[in-house]
């Protein structure tokens, strides 16, 4: 059905309207939506900018839709990066939240109510993830000249993450999720308690960054930007030795996503709550300071920027001191009962002769 309306007409198909108008010899054409009073509008502001010299084509080129510009920023931009394996699973999710959305439909609101609904169930940290990405891929589009407008998703507050969190398994509870583990997910389990490095970090590993025989990890790119190695203890060299090394591809052949269901899996089954992947790295830390008392070299392996980092396992280094005083205490058996004392021996009269005596001794009346 056509609506004619000047210079331009509307036309609908199916349950969508659309604008259909010339400028200097051309066709334009736009898709608007389902309700027809925004296409009358639409098509009057065309027509209006027209006759009023302000008609630029190129600028009211409608953007594409965020699915589109998603695998744009995939297959231009994040395949090729080392963290492609962890960066594909917060792409895809957004790309089903957004998808048939034009980017230019997308609102600050629109961003801030999807993050409020993933609070509801993931970490201000995950959040804060699915915002950055939301808001590079944005900034692609921008660049690539795919959108003509402001970054939505910079006007919306990041969530505030919980950076003094501190918890850790204990020896027994690091037993049960190993026991609970999935085959697939326990080498990378292990690797991750017995060196704190980070998941992207895990499943970004390739046999070319791992010498078993000098007994090194390497992390050539960490999230301080600088490279460090990680020593290869006898129970990790273990692990890494029954997955048959190679002379490349990845160490662990394991998705992210499936990552996530088996730990989630192993930790409900070993009746672990309140615990997440990146708590791990807090495992490690909590038990090698603990044993080592080693701020700096836990600082070396972790690939913290600033020794302020690391200061938060500090107070662990000191966990035995109480332990370390007991045993003290225990072996002082032959100074033998002096130790012991009654206070109903001290009398009245002898504690003020005493007190007196000692003012004399200080001069003071």
């Amino acid at each position: 059905m056509n609506k004619t309306k000047g210079m331009g007409s509307l036309r609908l198909r199916g349950d969508i309207w659309y604008v259909d108008y010339h400028y200097q010899g051309r066709r334009f054409r736009e898709r608007v939506g389902a309700s027809k009073t925004l296409a009358v509008q639409a098509l009057n502001k065309r027509l209006a900018e027209i006759a009023e010299g302000k008609f630029f084509p190129e600028r009211n080129k409608p953007s594409i839709t965020f699915g589109e510009m998603a695998n744009l920023y995939w297959e231009h931009y994040a395949r090729t990066k080392k963290s492609a394996r962890t960066t594909w699973p917060y792409v895809k999710k957004l790309s089903e939240a957004f998808g048939e959305k034009r980017l230019d439909q997308i609102s600050v609101l629109d961003i801030a109510a999807y993050l409020n609904r993933l609070k509801a169930k993931l970490s201000p940290a995950a959040v804060n993830r699915y915002h950055a990405f939301l808001s590079s891929i944005f900034y692609r589009a921008i660049d690539w000249e795919k959108f003509s407008g402001h970054n939505p998703a910079c006007k919306v507050k990041k969530s505030q993450e919980d950076n003094k969190r501190l918890r850790y398994l204990s020896q027994e509870e690091m037993g049960a999720l190993l026991k609970k583990a999935h085959p697939r997910l326990f080498p990378a389990l292990v690797c991750a308690m017995m060196t704190g490095m980070r998941k992207s970090e895990l499943l970004g590993l390739d046999w070319e960054n791992v010498d078993i025989e000098r007994g090194f990890i390497y992390i050539l790119k960490s999230k301080s930007g600088k490279k460090r190695e990680i020593p290869i203890s006898s129970k990790l060299r273990q692990v890494l030795l029954s997955l048959e090394p190679k002379k490349s591809g990845s160490v662990f052949q394991l998705p992210e996503i499936m990552m996530r269901r088996y730990f989630d899996k192993a930790l409900k089954e070993a009746g672990i709550r309140d615990f997440r992947w990146h708590d791990l790295r807090h495992t490690f830390a909590s038990h090698f300071v603990m044993r080592t008392k080693d701020i700096p070299a836990l600082q070396s392996i972790l690939g913290h920027a600033t020794p302020q980092m690391t200061q938060r396992y500090a107070h662990l280094a000191n966990s035995h001191l109480a332990v370390n005083m007991e045993i003290f205490d225990a072996g002082m058996t032959a100074v033998g009962p002096q130790f012991y004392f009654d206070p109903s021996q001290i009398r009245p009269k002898a504690e003020k002769d005493l007190l007196e005596s000692s003012l004399k001794l200080l001069n003071i009346n």
